[in-house]
């Protein structure tokens, strides 16, 4: 009986796609608006995922995300080295500034300044050039994928940074934050002269915990200190997250667009799948009356449904895994995270569609009557 379910449902060729297409669609919709989602979360993170050194981000007490800071003042530098447990603790310089292109052109771009010694901050990856190189007069290092928002600058090129020379010295590659601008590394000496913002000029100061000395104590005794708060990585990281979600309405539209998929799916699935119960209600009948019993026809609904998802779940999760292989590409500037629960909550709304959709077509097939094969 299951083999006639399913050739029933193969034979009818056109409502068999239709309610595949429906259903890629509509899983399609749901698992790639929230991979792209938590991309963009995880991009907000960019900045946080660049600098892997530091036990804690110290900072303003009312920061809401890392991009959004208050300057420090020096003091605040020799304030934090005085606190027990602290190995080291060094400026950390990231703010946007105006850049003036060969052609005369110009682009905001986002400079990082990393201390000059210890080179605290650097890029995760350096593709051409010295990092020594950093501590020439006005260098800066172009993050990879800022080349075209650049015009293609090549190394020994100049650029302006508030109207100040600055040499390409080489190409790295880094996270881009947010907004995505070109991103820019310098020494923190020379970020303060490209961008002078006054007697306060650090956005952060890193600090690493001596071996021995518990994380929490110290970060305890560091946001004690007057004007001051210490944050893990990953504390920085939930609160850029929370700011996304909460003061942004980037999680409201997305959420809109994955519900929207689920409505797709439920209605496509609803639709077609009882209109061609309907249509194939004799075959039903016939088998009713040559003694099949409800249960082995609410099998063979039910067979088709599972079938009828599997089938889309598989197309719309596997065009899902191509715009996430593709976003992998060094300067795309799409972002798309896959991970396995989304996944798995792609299947699990699927499965939700399809249930719900066959509930209707298992009403009509356990309410036939087997007389109505006789009928004209």
């Amino acid at each position: 009986m299951l083999r006639i379910a399913l050739r029933m449902l193969l034979g009818d060729r056109p409502k068999y796609l239709a309610l595949v297409v429906g259903l890629s669609f509509a899983v399609l919709l749901i698992s790639q608006q929230g991979a792209i989602f938590l991309g963009l979360l995880v991009r907000a993170t960019g900045p946080l995922q660049n600098v892997n050194q530091p036990d804690l981000w110290v900072g303003d007490p009312f920061v809401r995300w890392v991009s959004e800071t208050r300057p420090l003042a020096d003091a605040d530098l020799f304030r934090v080295r005085s606190v027990p447990g602290v190995e080291w603790a060094e400026p950390f310089f990231n703010a946007r500034v105006n850049c003036d292109l060969p052609s005369g052109n110009q682009r905001f771009v986002n400079l990082v300044g990393v201390d000059r010694t210890t080179m605290v901050g650097q890029p995760p990856e350096i593709l051409e050039g010295r990092l020594e190189d950093l501590k020439i007069d006005g260098a800066v290092f172009v993050e990879e994928s800022a080349r075209a928002k650049l015009e293609n600058v090549k190394i020994g090129d100049e650029l302006k940074l508030n109207d100040r020379r600055a040499v390409v010295v080489g190409y790295c590659r880094a996270k881009s934050g947010f907004d995505s601008p070109a991103l820019l590394y310098t020494t923190f000496e020379q970020a303060v002269t490209f961008v002078p913002l006054g007697r306060n000029s650090m956005t952060y100061i890193l600090v690493r915990v001596k071996p021995g000395f518990d994380v929490k104590q110290v970060q305890q005794a560091i946001s004690s200190l007057p004007d001051l708060a210490a944050f893990t990585p990953d504390q920085m990281r939930d609160k850029t997250v929370s700011f996304i979600l909460n003061e942004t309405g980037i999680g409201i539209n997305f959420g809109i667009t994955v519900l929207l998929g689920a409505i797709v799916g439920l209605a496509v699935s609803s639709t077609v799948f009882y209109q061609f119960t309907v249509e194939n209600s004799r075959y039903y009948a016939v088998l009713k009356a040559m003694g099949c019993s409800n249960l082995t026809l609410a099998r063979m609904v039910l067979l088709q449904a599972a079938w009828v998802g599997l089938i889309g779940f598989g197309v719309g999760v596997g065009l899902t895994g191509f715009f996430a292989l593709v976003s992998r590409r060094p300067g795309t500037e799409l972002a798309v995270v896959f991970p396995w629960w989304l996944l798995l909550g792609s299947l699990v709304a699927t499965a939700i569609c399809i249930a719900i959709g066959s509930i209707l077509s298992l009403r009509s097939v356990l309410r036939m009557e087997p007389a109505m094969v006789f009928k004209s």
